[in-house]
């Protein structure tokens, strides 16, 4: 997979459990289209139906958890949740999911954003090297990952990367073997997690500002349900 220059842009995937969603995620997403600028017409957050690399007994159901994540976004023309995921049966792998895109939007590029720990541990995902063929990576970095560590990360996965000139105001590229990229990305990481967002919610302290209000209002109304639902998987 190449960039195509001067052809329609791209569309950015952000995926997670969004169990609840969080500011943390909106924040990522919004920065990241900005960031992103010409190459893409949005981003789509991802709900994942059944995660391959976590526990499942805490997570809501997939339709109240994609429901809070349309009530987040909807002022936000540029994002939007994308149910995808639910359309499949077994385990909800990356690999499946950017085939499914690209069946959907032929033609389009996939700027598939993830944090730099997850981005190290692609080879346990299914298919995760080989993903280039499929995607570019856009890679925000956690902690002080400086540009050459990330390199050298990006190398040992893959040896035969080689740098790229860089679109993105990180100014580092790698290009990959399959034909995608893996931009640096530095931005702002808000430290915000669902599991202690579960954890307020749970002792009945607030989650406000920590969940964006239409959200928190579903989970308002959902209240008995949900929290039973989390305290069961304790």
């Amino acid at each position: 997979m190449t960039a195509r220059n001067g052809q329609r842009p791209g569309r950015a995937i952000l995926g997670g459990s969004f169990n609840p969603p969080h500011v943390g995620h909106l924040r990522l997403a919004v920065e990241a289209r900005e960031a992103l600028g010409h190459l893409v017409q949005g981003v789509d957050l991802v709900p994942c139906a059944q995660p391959p690399h976590k526990k499942t007994g805490n997570l809501l159901p997939f339709e109240l958890r994609a429901a809070m994540l349309e009530a987040a976004l909807a002022p936000l023309p540029q994002l939007r949740c994308n149910r995808l995921e639910a359309l499949r049966d077994g385990p909800s792998y990356t690999w499946d999911t950017l085939r499914a895109y690209h069946a959907a939007e032929p033609g389009t590029d996939f700027y598939f954003l993830l944090g730099s720990p997850d981005f190290a541990l692609l080879p346990t995902w299914q298919r995760g090297l080989e993903l280039p063929r499929l995607c570019h990576f856009v890679v925000v970095p956690r902690g002080d990952l400086t540009p050459d560590e990330f390199m050298d990360m990006t190398r040992a996965l893959w040896p035969t990367a080689r740098e790229h000139p860089s679109a993105l105001p990180g100014g580092v590229c790698m290009a990959l073997p399959g034909g995608g990229l893996a931009y640096f990305l530095p931005l702002p990481w808000l430290a915000v997690s669902a599991s202690r967002i579960r954890e307020l919610w749970l002792a009945g302290r607030s989650v406000d500002y920590l969940v964006p209000e239409a959200a928190l209002n579903l989970l308002r109304t959902h209240r008995q349900a949900i929290a039973a639902h989390w305290r069961e998987a304790q």
